[in-house]
């Protein structure tokens, strides 16, 4: 997968969380599979004092794996709220908001 392939709405949360470096983005809405920003997501980023800062990732075309799951989880979720741990510049947890009726109809 190549960055050049995604919709801008999922650039856009490659760009966050490749900036993001370490933290979460919270209560980030999903409409269609596709990330949104309205209402604005909530980040938090984690800063580990008395570290050297780790150095950013480059801006290379092609993604890491975690951004090709990650959209294939929001894709079959479709509408919803979701959070993400970020480290290392790439996701590495996905959290879904769901219902009860969701997993147990």
């Amino acid at each position: 997968m190549t960055k050049n392939a995604l919709h801008p709405s999922q650039l856009r949360i490659v760009e966050i969380i490749e900036a993001l470096g370490f933290g979460a983005i919270g209560r980030l809405p999903v409409r269609g599979g596709m990330p949104c920003y309205d209402p604005e997501p909530h980040i938090v980023q984690e800063i580990k004092l008395a570290a050297e800062p780790e150095r950013r990732p480059d801006h290379e075309l092609n993604l890491k794996r975690e951004f090709e799951v990650l959209f294939s989880q929001l894709n079959r979720l479709g509408d919803g709220f979701v959070d993400i741990d970020v480290r290392h510049s790439a996701p590495f947890r996905l959290v879904l908001n769901r219902s009860h009726k969701e997993l147990v109809p």
